[in-house]
């Protein structure tokens, strides 16, 4: 019986099963509990993730594998400092990032070794070229100072490749028993809590009664906080309720209840709750780590709970100096920049260090891939996001959101986003291919007996055009699924998780600096004592110090979304723009993308609904429509861009096949000379590309007009979504100021 939900009265020491060390409870005439939890835990370990909209922390139990919300529940609980941030940096991710990059480049080398060995035997300085068939030779190669150099580099492959996964193994051992111990600490703190509760905290039995609980639940407990595991759900959990923190509990119907993506939530978990044989799939320990932060607040008190992350400086120590910025209306940078908290002052120093890091790197020309031209790159795509966050931010409304919160919100983005977008993505893609292979399959099956199969030259270019539709489909869903979806639900939650003094609600943040000795009883917050009459005397002091206006509020809601997604845009720039080897390439790509800032204005639809559910009170805005907007904008402008190559190549179909003649070989060694190119191991004087049946020169200009087409409908879908965020803008305004106006009545 779980002492969570009943009182818990003394062992019978005398019943004890001789074969079970656990002491068996003596029966009690109470009522049957209607729920059990395995673990030790309060509530289901699966259930009321993301359902409780005003419950911030769940997120990030996610963000980091829960590493930061593991490091602030050991703190609020046992008061225990994780390392310096400087040293789990190093040991965490600069050991394991530098091993994995050291074996890239290792095997980069290799590949270059090999391909500019191929690429001088197909192309020889002599003329007497191009032999093509020697990019299909799989002979080693004569040359037996190049087969020393790629054995050497191979032994340092397998060396390099064996430390990254041994590091990276121990460090999430470590990491997983560092859980379990702590998991064990706050399962004691509960029990005291239920004994004391009960009245039994002078038992001579509670430490034994702790002990025997926490064997109780071992092997439950290493599996919810284990790098892999199934966690076995409860015997007596038909309809997986949820307990929420005020002890509720959830129907089922309510459970089900909610829009299209609450409902497509509740029925993704549901497969790992008691479908996937009775057990729910756990990794590294990301449920059991919210449960604990829902748990760490009924054990401690309310205001110890307001801390930043990280440096866990309470909101208070810093909240006041950002909120007399406001009220004065002071715009000097210098001003704002003392006001930061100190993790703000950190996440700047750090990437300034990072920054200056980086560009010695750059100078010194070890990796030639990477130089001082790249890392001016560099600074241009961190240009690109500062510039547009310069004028949402502190050129318009740097007043309605602090400095503080935007630091946060970008950095936000950059690192929880795009690392949660990446691994979502990636397990996305693979559903994605898998039904869009299937479908192929299916295709194939259905089409090989209406197509002559004798002629291949025919067959496959035939096979190609009928299916069009399924490369049409695949593109859908890469938009609208993988890209789309995933990204702008990172987006949403990397600012949700975002916990600040300004997401506070008035009451909670005038409680918490209540009681700050800056804050004279007989002065408000910009030194005036002369009582306003808007606010009644009983509640002068204690609800309404910190206020804003509904309109400033849904600006700060806007602001801080829009630094998140920025912070996402900077980082996914910054992949692309260096996923090429080209400085030219990486300039276009870097251009190309800093056109349009879909990212930015996704958001900015997003905060239009969330002003809705949070400020107008639209209890209907669930997570389906906040993000519906942002959906439709992202998804269209991508597939737009993803479907004309596409037709193009059906389009090309024929070309797809070689057959022998003069223009696929041609084809074939442009191909080949520009891979070769672009290693720099063919003599540019000497061989040049060929005209005749280059397409390159001779432009199809069906394929211009696809391409042209394209592009412009994916700017008509940018040019829309800036049209609707403004009407949509203006329209809410315009119902803030009248509920503002309305409140302000009801005072007087």
């Amino acid at each position: 019986v779980s002492f969570f939900r009943v009182p818990i009265h003394s062992f019978d020491l005398e019943s004890t099963d001789n074969n079970n060390i656990i002491p068996v409870m003596s029966h009690i005439d109470a009522p049957s509990p209607t729920k059990r939890y395995r673990g030790g835990f309060s509530s289901s370990i699966c259930a009321s993730l993301f359902e409780d909209p005003h419950r911030r922390k769940d997120c990030c139990s996610l963000a980091c594998c829960g590493v930061l919300a593991g490091d602030r529940s050991r703190y609020l609980l046992t008061n225990q400092l994780p390392p310096p941030l400087w040293r789990r940096l190093l040991v965490y991710i600069a050991l394991p990032a530098g091993l994995y990059v050291a074996d890239r480049i290792v095997m980069r080398n290799i590949r270059e070794e090999v391909i500019a060995e191929e690429c001088h035997d197909a192309f020889p300085d002599d003329g007497s070229g191009p032999f093509l068939g020697a990019f299909n030779s799989s002979k080693i190669h004569d040359d037996q100072s190049l087969y020393q150099d790629v054995e050497n580099a191979s032994i340092a492959h397998v060396v390099l490749s064996f430390s990254f996964y041994l590091v990276t193994l121990f460090l999430l051992i470590r990491a997983a028993a560092n859980r379990f111990k702590f998991r064990n600490q706050v399962i004691a703190h509960l029990k005291q809590k239920s004994l004391e509760e009960s009245g039994l905290n002078e038992s001579d039995d509670i430490h034994t009664i702790i002990e025997a609980n926490a064997l109780l639940h071992k092997n439950d407990t290493r599996q919810a906080t284990k790098i892999c595991g199934f966690y076995r759900s409860p015997d007596d959990i038909i309809n997986h309720s949820v307990q929420s923190d005020d002890d509720n509990i959830l129907s089922t119907d309510e459970q089900n209840s909610g829009d299209l993506c609450t409902c497509l939530w509740s029925a993704l978990s549901k497969m790992f709750c008691g479908i996937c044989c009775g057990c729910w799939c756990q990794c590294f320990g990301m449920c059991a780590t919210a449960q604990e932060e829902r748990e760490i607040a009924a054990l401690v008190p309310q205001e110890k709970l307001l801390i930043d992350y990280i440096t866990f400086q309470p909101y208070k120590e810093y909240f006041h100096s950002q909120h007399l910025l406001r009220t004065e209306k002071n715009g000097n940078l210098i001003a704002h920049i003392r006001a930061l908290s100190a993790l703000s002052s950190q996440l700047m120093k750090m990437s300034i260090i990072f920054l200056a890091a980086l560009t010695l790197y750059a100078c010194t020309n070890i990796d030639h891939h990477f130089t001082l031209p790249n890392m001016v790159l560099v600074f241009a795509t961190l240009f690109q996001s500062f510039f547009i966050l310069y004028f949402v931010h502190w050129n318009w409304h740097r007043f309605d959101l602090s400095l503080d919160t935007v630091i946060k919100c970008f950095a936000s983005g950059f690192v929880f986003s795009t690392s949660t977008a990446i691994v979502v993505e990636i397990l996305v893609s693979f559903v994605v291919y898998f039904v869009t292979g299937l479908l192929g399959v299916i295709a194939l099956v259905f089409e090989v007996g209406n197509l002559d199969m004798s002629d291949p030259q025919t067959f496959i270019p035939a096979l190609i055009r009928e299916n069009a539709w399924l490369g049409v489909l695949a593109m859908f869903l890469n938009a609208f699924v993988v890209a789309a979806t995933t990204e702008e639900l990172s987006k949403y939650f990397g600012w949700f998780m975002v916990e600040t003094p300004e997401s506070l609600d008035e009451k909670d943040l005038n409680d918490m600096m209540e009681g700050a000795d800056y804050i004279p009883s007989d002065m408000d917050q910009t030194g005036s004592t002369e009582v306003d009459p808007l606010i009644s005397p009983n509640s002068r002091h204690s609800t309404v110090l910190y206020q804003r206006g509904l309109n400033s509020k849904g600006v700060g809601i806007t602001v801080g979304m829009v630094s998140t997604a920025l912070g996402f845009s900077c980082c996914e720039n910054l992949k692309y723009v260096f996923s090429s080897t080209d400085l030219s390439t990486e300039l276009i790509t870097l251009l190309a993308r800093s056109i349009f800032p879909v990212h930015a204005l996704a958001a900015a639809l997003q905060s239009i609904r969330v002003c809705q559910r949070d400020l107008e009170g639209d209890t209907n805005m669930g997570l389906g429509r906040v993000l519906i907007p942002a959906l439709l904008l992202h998804g269209c402008f991508d597939f737009f861009l993803m479907v004309a190559p596409v037709i193009i190549s059906v389009r090309h179909a024929g070309d797809i096949v070689g057959g022998g003649d003069d223009s696929t070989y041609i084809d074939r060694y442009n191909t080949y000379l520009g891979a070769c190119d672009t290693y720099n191991a063919v003599d540019d004087g000497i061989w040049k590309p060929k005209g005749k049946g280059n397409r390159n020169e001779n432009v199809d200009e069906v394929d211009t007009m696809i391409s042209g087409i394209s592009f412009g409908l994916s700017t008509l879908s940018v040019i829309i979504g800036c049209i609707y965020y403004f009407v949509q803008s203006r329209k809410q305004k315009q119902r803030l100021d009248l509920l503002e106006s309305d409140n302000r009545s009801n005072i007087i």
